[in-house]
């Protein structure tokens, strides 16, 4: 028997079901103070991460799924739960289109 990844394209939503993990593969990344800076190893581009988008990569060194990411950010800033959904996805969406992160449905 064989097992397959439902690898998510770009146009697919991003629902709390969804599974993430950063895109080693793809990116060096530093701590600098509270912020991340990011390599993209491919193109050489730059790219910054304030303290919310840097503990978003260490969250997802492992995969966890988004549902899990909200609650382990809930338990790190004083927000409430609809909005700290509302803004980890649309930050996902963005960071899906830099392909930061591998995500699988």
């Amino acid at each position: 028997m064989t097992t397959t990844t439902n690898r998510m394209k770009n146009t697919d939503a991003i629902r709390l079901s969804t599974i993430i993990q950063r895109n080693e593969a793809k990116f060096l990344a530093n701590k600098l103070g509270e912020e991340m800076v990011m390599m993209n190893m491919e193109n050489g581009d730059f790219i910054t991460m304030n303290n919310v988008g840097a503990d978003i990569w260490e969250l997802t060194n492992e995969p966890i799924t988004v549902s899990e990411l909200i609650i382990k950010l809930l338990n790190l800033y004083n927000t409430t739960g609809p909005q700290c959904e509302v803004e980890t996805i649309d930050f996902l969406n963005h960071a899906s289109k830099q392909k930061i992160f591998t995500f699988i449905q």
